[in-house]
């Protein structure tokens, strides 16, 4: 999840490295793969029923980063249920880039007005395509989120997203119109000001903005819940069990939010947690713990 380059796996030093599990599902299914060195994977086997979400330390920048981070963690969620967003996506950045691209051109006095303004519709339904996706998809993880917050007893956490496209982005006069308002700043600017690349998506918890008002344990337990209902809607949507992978979740939470956190792992089917601390709220667990060098 880290890297897609598998050769970062093996260990420096060895040539090779091996990863075992078994998987059940129905029956019993072995995997055994062996990287090589040089990239080789031999042993490629996929279990298409089963799909993992992991929550790592760096996710706490979903809440405490800009609006891209943001942006790139709802689009994330979006693309694991509808396959064809990721090629929505990337044909908006391709209009993005030349609608910019012209917009220069106008600026520097090179092209007329209407070389940008060429790229206004296309920039127009690919946008709204996108924002209505991810409307749709903080529709259910707001219900799943809400739902954590108050079994929690942390009140409700709320997803507030704002589209720079306006409220009202199925009405095509209406957006276009506001297109072309924003025509003198973009050409001040140099870049596109309207779309859904400029849009935010703001978290509360009890009332509280999580970015500004919440402590660090505050923001990594909203954090959590948000890789929780993830998982949740993926299962909704794909079909697939998830298995969850849980990267040092614990740290800087008090013992009652700790406590909190694994009781919900409980009601999972399977979760992976990695913590270096041996707390009491870990008892009965299956645990395995590896010194400084890898080893058991």
């Amino acid at each position: 999840m880290r890297t897609s380059d598998v050769r970062e796996m093996v260990r420096n030093g060895e040539e090779e490295a091996v990863i075992e599990a078994n998987i059940y599902k129905g029956r019993e299914i072995r995997i055994r793969n062996v990287i090589r060195r040089g990239g080789e994977v031999e042993g490629k086997r996929q279990i298409r029923d089963i799909g993992a979400v992991s929550f790592q330390p760096d996710d706490i920048w979903m809440v405490k980063g800009g609006p891209e981070l943001r942006r790139k963690y709802l689009d994330e969620v979006v693309a694991e249920t509808k396959r064809s967003y990721r090629e929505v996506l990337r044909e908006y950045q391709r209009t993005l880039k030349q609608r910019n691209e012209a917009i220069r051109a106008v600026r520097k006095g090179l092209k007329e007005r209407e070389f940008m303004r060429f790229w206004n519709p296309m920039l127009y339904m690919n946008g709204k395509s996108i924002v209505e996706e991810r409307g749709a998809a903080l529709k259910e993880l707001q219900r799943e989120m809400t739902r954590l917050g108050e079994k929690w007893g942390k009140g409700e956490i709320e997803l507030k997203y704002y589209t720079s496209m306006g409220d009202e982005t199925g009405d095509e006069e209406k957006t276009m119109e506001r297109i072309r308002k924003m025509e003198e700043a973009e050409l001040r600017r140099g870049v596109s000001l309207i779309g859904p690349h400029r849009d935010e998506l703001l978290l509360f918890l009890a009332g509280k903005n999580v970015r500004r008002e919440c402590s660090q344990g505050e923001q990594k337990l909203v954090t959590i819940a948000w890789r929780l209902a993830q998982a949740r809607q993926m299962e909704g949507g794909t079909g697939r069990r998830m298995l969850l992978l849980m990267d040092d979740c614990l740290s800087e939470l008090d013992e009652e939010n700790r406590r909190t956190v694994l009781d919900e792992l409980d009601e999972w089917e399977q979760a992976i947690l990695t913590t270096t601390d041996d707390s009491d709220e870990l008892a009965g667990t299956h645990r395995i713990w590896l010194d400084g060098e890898g080893g058991g």
